[in-house]
């Protein structure tokens, strides 16, 4: 649930922030790979160029260290992004692939400044102690 509250073990309280805003941070990491700007002309033929020649991968840690959550939060923001058709989730033999898809990429630059507004004040207690990263514009 978005916003609410939970005590951990210690007795301290804890605030969830909704899974939609992680699923923001996961999508921007996942952009983050293909070392493009969401302002420039041509975005959907270069990411699709971006995605051929990639040769990288993010792992399920990876998303779940870049959105600083728990395990089953990661599945649920990647569960909600395959089924939004905005990353592709493989399995191998090594773990997981994700990666980010064309419709993805065309949501992100769509919504980004929307998501930037919409979720400043989590955004800003999710870096609260860190500075927020480079790919996440």
């Amino acid at each position: 649930m978005p916003g609410a509250d939970a005590r951990d073990p210690s007795g301290a309280e804890r605030h969830y922030k909704g899974y939609r805003v992680y699923a923001y941070i996961a999508l921007s990491r996942l952009f983050g790979e293909l070392n493009l700007d969401l302002e420039q002309e041509g975005l959907p033929e270069r990411v699709r160029e971006a995605l051929v020649r990639y040769q990288g991968r993010v792992t399920k840690e990876e998303i779940l260290h870049a959105i600083r959550s728990n395990s089953h939060m990661t599945e649920k923001v990647l569960a909600y992004l395959a089924t939004e058709g905005f990353a592709e989730v493989r399995r191998d033999e090594h773990g997981y692939d994700i990666r980010i898809t064309p419709t993805g990429a065309e949501h992100l630059r769509r919504y980004h400044r929307l998501y930037r507004e919409l979720y400043g004040r989590e955004l800003a207690e999710h870096y609260r102690f860190v500075r927020s990263p480079e790919w996440l514009g």
